[in-house]
């Protein structure tokens, strides 16, 4: 324990200190007059830091005016080099794959180097109060950049771009105006805006990067991994590229990342699904290309479900969202997927010890559109086995067994076997200038055998089969169009399955004693699981522009659901046989409306009829922003959410807890709907961003399902009457203290929270929730040393969650001649497991040894220290032995080392 307190000071020192640094001040303050171009040149060399190529008799004759000084403050060194080339009209540059600045002159430009000529205009302005409308996009491989930030330096007037990269400012003063275009992972571009410049169809395409030099990155342009956008409650932003720089258990994970942030659960080391703010994974509506994504992990919960080679953008809200989203009482997370490369072919892929993972763009004619495909699987090794073993590595103690092991001579043999794969595609056509048709699709599928043999004692042995088929497919068709600057629609069409099979069959055979003269009494005992739910829906969303201060969204939903589930024991009993389906219709409008510079509201509303309850629901949500200063910025949140397809816990501590998706308003399961609370704070600067959320979330009408208040087993008991009803709430707050740029990057954040629930059927109290954490801190920090390098460091310590005790248990004979046991549980939650901690690391190289094709090696450490933290325990239960109680420890260190590679 100590050598592991040394070790996590150490860290902690490294990445304070880190924290106390900042380049971000290193900017250009030079008055240049007749001065040679050769001293100008070696200035940004030696005093910036820009690394230059160039022929000195070339520009041996030229001499540079100007004085950068950006209202006294200075320029960042980037564009301060673009104004040389603006003033000295036969030069110009571009940059070489060393990332090395090279200076020509401009008819010598390689031709598919050429730079964007952008001058800024000198004279007076032509036109005023203007509307600037265009569109972002990758200028490697023409992606359009969702959620994009577009600024007018020096002014209070921004926008954002919508999933297909399009932007509209308004209210812009003058065509002297410097227009700023930022995007997580990209450089940031400067544009000037001038007479000669279509302001009415602007084409901006930014450069990612690790395309730049690191030099110039330190000083502005080298952002986090994660972003929280300005004006936003609760909201995170991420990319598929800046993913990849932190550690991952085995894969480059979306979830994973997720969970480093306050508010999201980073100790669920078995679930990649998201806990947020005290919720449940299936409370979060998640939305791949516009359809929901019902089955979101691998592996048992090790992995998320989405292959980040196929993700370009994700948005994650962690409460308090908008009226345009519906059906869920947490949190939404919006990831766009890729649309591919339509400027020229590209193939790539990883490959790792848990499987391997490629893809492919191909594009079509005049960039009209593109096709791409990604897929990944798992496949057999050491570190696969890690995985499945984590069953096997258990220890037991006995209940009533009498010493340790619970009288077993030798612990169960386990042997899991498993694989996962996944599947997207997507496919994008641009029809006109103003009509984009794409279509999407997913498939995601597990399959797991943890079937055990041979285990027991000298007077009892058994053997278990277990295996379950789990996974989601998916699809959607979308028709996008800007009407005009003001107006813009998608349509959109969609499918979702999701679908999970479990058949279990437990059968033992006891002795009466080890003589030859013993009887021999045989036990089986199964049980077959089978849930499926179907989802088709229809969404017309519009977003209408009044004004720079004034915006409405406007939509329609329509859905339809079915859902089966039949959980069957013995072979001969139905515990549970549901079918049933739904519609729902829903109608949504918000408004944006900034009234003056420093208040903003977010008004909206959302009405849906429900015909399986045949009633109307209505949600009122309402956000607010109050502007203090250009730093400081007050923030609050009120909403209201129902939910109607629900994933019902069902308690069964003698096999962990499982969960079942169904239909709200029958069965005895209401529908669910939560109110939200949130008022907190910012406080930014161009390096830091201090952020402080605190919430209230009350919860009506939740579900569970329980056997353990069963009466003994006959043949007419009526199992859906043990669907149980209770509320709950949430409460916490969130601390968030982020770096933003700079070689050293990174965050600490740290949330105290509680989730508790009340079910008259547990007792007239509340009891911790399965998800109640009180404590979580977390530290996460990256450092680049040079452009090729990345050392990433992650740690994670929280209170350990609760869970339930038995305190006997029982056997019953059943019709069909065998047995069932029954455990007795104690209160609901009524204990803890031991607290969780562990530190991964990330090392990252980014080879050059052949210069058309981009490779990374990635070494990952996870639980570096080695910690044992408890995933569940089980419990099980025989005549001879007693209760047994299992301990299903999570993983202690795992390497993994991957290799990436790409043609472009």
């Amino acid at each position: 324990m100590k050598n592991k307190l040394i070790l996590f000071t150490v860290f902690l020192t490294v990445t304070f200190n880190g924290f106390s640094q900042t380049n971000d001040t290193i900017l250009v303050k030079e008055n240049y007059f007749g001065t040679p171009l050769l001293k100008v040149l070696n200035d940004f060399e030696v005093k910036y830091g820009l690394k230059l190529k160039y022929d000195s008799t070339l520009i041996v004759h030229y001499t540079f005016d100007y004085t950068f000084d950006r209202l006294y403050l200075g320029t960042p060194p980037r564009i301060a080099f673009d104004g040389i080339f603006q003033e000295i009209k036969d030069l110009s540059y571009y940059t070489d794959e060393n990332g090395v600045y090279c200076i020509v002159l401009k008819k010598n430009l390689p031709k598919n180097r050429t730079q964007l000529e952008n001058k800024r205009f000198v004279g007076n302005a032509s036109r005023h109060n203007l509307t600037v409308y265009g569109r972002i996009k990758d200028q490697t491989n023409g992606e359009p950049l969702p959620f994009a930030s577009v600024y007018v330096e020096g002014q209070n007037i921004a926008a954002s771009t919508n999933t297909d990269g399009y932007f509209t400012l308004y209210n812009v003063p003058s065509d002297k105006e410097t227009l700023i275009f930022k995007y997580l992972g990209y450089e940031t571009q400067y544009f000037y805006l001038s007479l000669e410049v279509n302001v009415g169809n602007l084409f901006v395409e930014l450069l990612p990067a690790t395309n730049i030099l690191d030099e110039i990155v330190i000083v502005k342009e080298r952002e986090d991994v994660l972003k929280i956008p300005a004006l936003s409650i609760g909201v995170i932003q991420t990319t598929a590229a800046k993913i990849a720089d932190l550690p991952a258990l085995g894969e480059k994970d979306l979830f994973r990342t997720f969970q480093l942030m306050p508010g999201i659960s980073g100790s669920n080391e078995s679930s990649a699904g998201l806990y947020v703010r005290g919720g449940t994974p299936d409370q979060n509506l998640v939305l791949y290309d516009g359809f929901t994504i019902y089955h979101q992990e691998h592996l048992m919960g090790v992995f998320s479900a989405f292959n980040t080679n196929a993700i370009k953008d994700v948005q994650l809200h962690k409460g308090g969202f908008d009226a345009k989203y519906g059906g869920r009482l947490s949190s939404v997370m919006e990831i766009v997927g890729k649309t591919g490369n339509d400027k020229q072919f590209n193939l790539g892929g990883d490959v790792g010890f848990l499987g391997f993972n490629a893809f492919m763009e191909i594009p079509f004619k005049n960039e009209n559109g593109s096709f791409f495909v990604a897929g990944r699987r798992s496949f057999p090794s050491f570190m696969y086995d890690k995985f499945t073993d984590v069953y096997s590595n258990s220890s037991s103690s006995g209940m009533g067994g009498g010493g340790p092991g619970g009288g077993f001579n030798q612990r169960n043999q386990e042997k899991p076997k498993s694989y996962f794969y996944d599947l997207n595609a997507k496919l994008t056509y641009n029809l006109t200038k103003r009509d984009i048709v794409s279509l999407s699709f997913f498939n995601g599928e597990d399959d797991l055998d943890n079937s055990r043999e041979g285990f027991g004692s000298s007077l009892m042995s058994g053997s278990i089969t277990d295996k379950t088929d789990w996974g989601n497919i998916g699809s959607s068709l979308k028709w996008s169009r800007n009407w005009d600057n003001k107006f813009y629609s998608n349509l959109l069409a969609s499918y979702s399955n999701y679908y999970s099979l479990r058949d279990r069959q437990n059968s033992s055979t006891q002795s009466s004693s080890s003589s030859m003269n013993a009887v021999a009494v045989m036990f089986d005992q199964n049980t077959g699981e089978n849930n499926k739910l179907w989802d088709y829906s229809l969404k017309f969303d519009n977003e209408y522009k009044f004004s720079r201060t004034n915006q409405m969204e406007f939509g329609l939903n329509y859905s339809r659901y079915n859902v089966d589930y039949r959980y069957s024991r013995s072979d001969s009993v139905d515990i549970l046989n549901m079918h049933n389906g739904g519609n729902l219709i829903s109608a949504y409008v918000q408004d944006k409306w900034t009234i003056g510079e420093k208040f903003t509201i977010h008004p909206g509303v959302r009405l849906s009829y429900y015909d399986v309850t045949s009633r109307p629901y209505f949600e009122p949500r309402f956000q607010t922003f109050y502007k203090i200063n250009d730093r400081v910025t007050l923030k609050g949140s009120v909403g209201y959410y129902y939910q109607f397809v629900n994933r019902i816990v069902r308690e069964d501590i003698s096999a962990g807890s499982r969960d079942i998706w169904l239909l709200s308003g029958d069965q005895g399961i209401p529908v669910s709907n939560a109110t939200h609370f949130i008022a907190g704070g910012s406080y930014e600067t161009n390096g830091y961003l201090f952020d402080v959320e605190a919430y209230y979330k009350k919860l009506n009408h939740l579900s569970e399902y329980t056997l353990r208040f069963a009466p003994s087993f006959i043949d007419n008991t009526e199992y859906q009457q043990f669907f149980y009803n209770g509320e709950g709430y949430s409460r916490g707050i969130d601390f968030l203290l982020q770096k933003k740029y700079g070689k050293l990057t990174g965050w600490v954040g740290y949330t105290l929270g509680e989730s508790r629930y009340k079910f008259p059927v547990y007792g007239d109290g509340y009891f911790s929730a399965n998800q109640d954490v009180t404590h979580e801190f977390k530290i996460v920090g990256t450092y680049k040393p040079i452009r090729d390098l990345t050392f990433t460091a992650s740690w994670i310590s929280a209170t350990g969650k609760p869970y339930t005790e038995p305190i006997g248990a029982y056997t019953l004979n059943v019709p069909n001649g065998g047995n069932m046991s029954f455990i007795v549980a104690d209160a609901k939650n009524n204990a803890r497991y031991p607290d969780y901690h562990r530190l991964d690391l990330l090392l990252k190289y980014d080879l050059s040894f052949i210069k058309s094709v981009k490779s990374s090696l990635s070494l990952s450490l996870f639980n570096v220290y080695d910690h044992t933290n408890v995933w569940y325990r089980e419990y099980s239960y025989d005549t001879a032995v007693g209760v047994t109680q299992t301990n299903i420890n999570l993983l202690g260190f795992t390497p993994n080392v991957t290799l990436s590679i790409q043609l472009k």
